[in-house]
C-alpha cells in the first residue's frame, strides 16, 4: 500500500493558535520585597526566610498573521502589543462630525430649500392711434366715444406797459445865475433890463468861438444907490454848457468910456447852471398808436402766462394756446402828442378763458384703448406704456378741442405660474430648463437653486418663485 505524504497543511483557526500559545506560555515570576511588618513576623528577621511574593504579568496579546501562518519557524504566530486606540478615537470623532454636518445640511435643506426661476419671454411692441375730444360736459372717461373730461379756466388781469417816444425836439438851455452889482461911484446908477455883464474869457470852457458872445444879461431893471450894492438875476446871451461858468467878476461894457466904468461892476458867488444844447424826446401821433399796440400785445402775453400758470397749479394741461380766448379792453395812455417824454406809459384790462384737461385722464383712456387690442394669451408690461399727443384742432360737433393720441406698450406671451410650478416640482435643474424652454414664446431661462448643494427643484410649490423679466 502506497503511503500518503501530505506536505501542505491547511492553516489552523486563529482561536486554536491563540489557545495553544496561551497554554505554552509560562507565567513570569517577579520577586517583590516584603513589607516591614511581614519581615518582622518572619524567622529572626531574615529576609531570605520569607516566602517571595510572585506577580504574574498580563499576557501579551496573541494575534494570527495569515502571511506568517505558513512560515516554517514561527508557525504563523506572532506577538503584538495593543496599539491604535488613539486613531480609533479620532476616527470616531471625525465620523460624528460628518454625521452632524450631514444632519445639519438635511435640516437646512428641509427648512430653506428654494428655487428662483427667471424667465425672459419674447416681447413685441403694440401701438395704436386714436382721436380724443376734450369735453367740459363729460363727467368721466368715455372710451367708446373717445372723450375725456374738460375743465374751464378763466383769468382776468390789469396789465401795464409802455412804449418809447420817437419824436425829438431841441432843448437849448441858457445858463442862469445870481449876481451882486456894486456901485462905488458918488452918484446913483440905473441899469435897465438886458444890460450886458461881461465875464473874463478864460472862464468859458470850452472857449467862446465865432459869433458867440461872453455876455450875461440882467433880467430886470435895477437902481444902485451910491456906495451900495444890489442883487439881480442874469442869463447867458446864448445856449450851451460853456456858459455854466464858475464864480466870477463881471464888467459892464455899456459904461465903457465913462467915469462909472471902473466903479460899477458885478460879481457871482455860485456857478451858473442850465446851459445846454441837448435834444429832448417828443411824443408824436404815430408814437401814441404804436404804444397802444405794444400795450395790447404785452397784455395778451401776460394773460396767456397767467392762464397757463393757473392750469399748472391745478395739475391741468391746456389743449393748445390757440384755444385760449382773449378779450382786451381799451388801453389808457397817460401822454398826448407833443409831450416831451421819453416813454409812453399805459395800462389795459385783459381777460382770457380756455378748456384744459388732466394728463392722467388722457393716459388712462389710451391704456384702456390699447388693452382692448391685446390678443388672447398675451400680457403687457404696464411700466412700458408710452404716450404722444398733438393738437388736432376743433371737432365739427360742438367745436370741442381734439387731440391725436398715440399709445404704445410692450406685450409678451402670458404664462400660468401655478401650472409652471407643478411642472417644475422635483425636476433636476437641466430637466427644469428643458421643460421651460419648451413653453411657447420662451426666449431665455435662468434657474437658481438654494442651498448650494441642492440639484433639484423643491417639491413644495410655495418654495418655487417665478420671475418674469422683460428687457
Amino acid at each position: 500500500m502506497v503511503k500518503k505524504v501530505i506536505d501542505i497543511f491547511p492553516p489552523r483557526q486563529k482561536a486554536e493558535v491563540c489557545a495553544e500559545a496561551d497554554a505554552k506560555a509560562e507565567p513570569v515570576k517577579i520577586r517583590m520585597p516584603l513589607p516591614a511588618g511581614l519581615r518582622e513576623a518572619g524567622s529572626g528577621g531574615d529576609e531570605s526566610a520569607a516566602e517571595p511574593i510572585l506577580r504574574q504579568d498580563v499576557k501579551p496579546r496573541i494575534t494570527f498573521n495569515r502571511r506568517a501562518a505558513g512560515a516554517e519557524n514561527s508557525g504563523g504566530i506572532f506577538v503584538q502589543e495593543k496599539t491604535g486606540g488613539f486613531f480609533k478615537k479620532w476616527l470616531w470623532r471625525v465620523g460624528a462630525v460628518i454625521a452632524a454636518i450631514l444632519a445639519m445640511m438635511y435640516f437646512w435643506d428641509a427648512q430653506f430649500a428654494r428655487a428662483v426661476i427667471k424667465i425672459r419671454p419674447e416681447t413685441s411692441p403694440l401701438s395704436r392711434q386714436m382721436r380724443v375730444v376734450v369735453d367740459s360736459s363729460a363727467g368721466h372717461i368715455d372710451i367708446d366715444r373717445g372723450a375725456i373730461p374738460g375743465f374751464s379756466l378763466a383769468a382776468e388781469k390789469t396789465v401795464a406797459g409802455n412804449a418809447p417816444a420817437t419824436g425829438t425836439k431841441d432843448a437849448q438851455g441858457k445858463a442862469q445865475g445870481s449876481v451882486k452889482i456894486f456901485n462905488n461911484y458918488t452918484n446913483a446908477q440905473t441899469l435897465v433890463k438886458g444890460t450886458r455883464l461881461q465875464a473874463p474869457l478864460e472862464k468859458f470852457q470850452p472857449a467862446i468861438e465865432g459869433s458867440e458872445s461872453p455876455w450875461f444879461l440882467i433880467t430886470e431893471t435895477v437902481v444902485i444907490a451910491p456906495k451900495s450894492s444890489t442883487v439881480a438875476q442874469a442869463v447867458a446871451s446864448g445856449p450851451g454848457e460853456k456858459y455854466n461858468i464858475e464864480p466870477s467878476v463881471f464888467s459892464v461894457p455899456g459904461l465903457a468910456g465913462t467915469p462909472q466904468y471902473t466903479f460899477i461892476y458885478a460879481q457871482s458867488f455860485e456857478k451858473f447852471t442850465g446851459g445846454s444844447l441837448d435834444a429832448v424826446s417828443q411824443v408824436t401821433k404815430e408814437d401814441l398808436e404804436n404804444a397802444k399796440a405794444a400795450i395790447e400785445n404785452s397784455a395778451k402775453e401776460e394773460i396767456k402766462k397767467e392762464l397757463i400758470s393757473q392750469a399748472k397749479e391745478q395739475g391741468l394741461e391746456i389743449v393748445d394756446e390757440s384755444e385760449i380766448k382773449i378779450d382786451i379792453g381799451s388801453p389808457e395812455i397817460n401822454a398826448k402828442a407833443g409831450d416831451n417824454v421819453a416813454r409812453i406809459d399805459g395800462q389795459i384790462l385783459a381777460k382770457a378763458s380756455v378748456i384744459a384737461y388732466k394728463k392722467s385722464d388722457l393716459e388712462n383712456l389710451g391704456k384702456e384703448f390699447v388693452l382692448r387690442e391685446i390678443g388672447e394669451g398675451f400680457l403687457c408690461d404696464e411700466s412700458s406704456f408710452e404716450f404722444q399727443s398733438s393738437y388736432a384742432g376743433s371737432e365739427a360737433d360742438g367745436g370741442l378741442p381734439a387731440l391725436d393720441l398715440s399709445a404704445g406698450v410692450t406685450v409678451y406671451p402670458g404664462t400660468n405660474s401655478e401650472d409652471l410650478k407643478k411642472g417644475l416640482s422635483e425636476k433636476k435643474a437641466d430637466e427644469a430648463k428643458i421643460f421651460l424652454m419648451n413653453q411657447p414664446g420662451m426666449r431665455q431661462v435662468e434657474i437658481k437653486l438654494s442651498p448650494a448643494w441642492r440639484f433639484s427643484v423643491p417639491r413644495d410649490l410655495d418654495r418655487i418663485e417665478i420671475q418674469t423679466i422683460l428687457d
